[in-house]
């Protein structure tokens, strides 16, 4: 089957490497409403920010030359304590935020798109493929053995299809387009 025609007609510019995110998981948010942080080493994680102001309302990020501010929803979990979503400048809820043109933003705004959909048909396997196998070698020991095989049967079952494929294109060599969320695992149960 050929590429969709929106696909084959996108006037998309060839990236190396994936747009620079923040992610409101990986930023320790203060619970109490009183209580505000200030992360000026934020820039060894992310590179492209000076610093961060993190209150349990809003986030300020300052990049160059520019501070940007970002409200804070809290989201119920049912679970104890909420979870954070940042309030995009087009009034969407979002986990993620995007830096590009010196201007942070949700993938809506930035227009980001799936490495998968860039794909065609034949070369999606191939980055199935790498991802299972980057994420088979960060497994950790306690997973269960019938998920583990499970996995390597999945990437064996990849790998014999894509031998007879194309290789990916070289924007897709970034080591941030081959990770991948849990492929249906679950981590032992330290609760019990």
């Amino acid at each position: 089957m050929p590429m969709p025609w929106q696909l084959r007609n996108a006037k998309r510019p060839k990236r190396a490497t994936p747009r620079p995110r923040v992610n409101v998981n990986d930023l320790q948010i203060p619970k109490t409403l009183n209580t505000a942080i200030t992360l000026p080493w934020v820039s060894l994680r992310y590179p492209f920010l000076n610093g961060a102001k993190l209150t349990a309302n809003m986030v300020q990020f300052a990049h160059i030359g520019r501070i940007q501010s970002f409200p804070l929803k809290w989201i119920r979990t049912g679970y104890g304590l909420p979870r954070f979503a940042f309030i995009c400048t087009c009034a969407r809820p979002v986990i993620s935020l995007y830096f590009r043109c010196t201007h942070l933003a949700c993938r809506r705004c930035q227009d980001a798109t799936y490495a998968s959909r860039t794909l065609d048909k034949a070369s999606r396997p191939i980055l199935q493929a790498t991802r299972l196998s980057r994420f088979l070698e960060i497994l950790p020991a306690q997973t269960k053995q019938t998920t583990r095989k499970r996995l390597t049967a999945r990437y064996k079952a990849l790998k014999a299809k894509t031998t007879h494929t194309k290789a990916l294109p070289s924007r897709f060599d970034h080591k941030a387009l081959a990770m991948q969320s849990n492929y249906n695992t679950q981590g032992p149960a330290l609760w019990r």
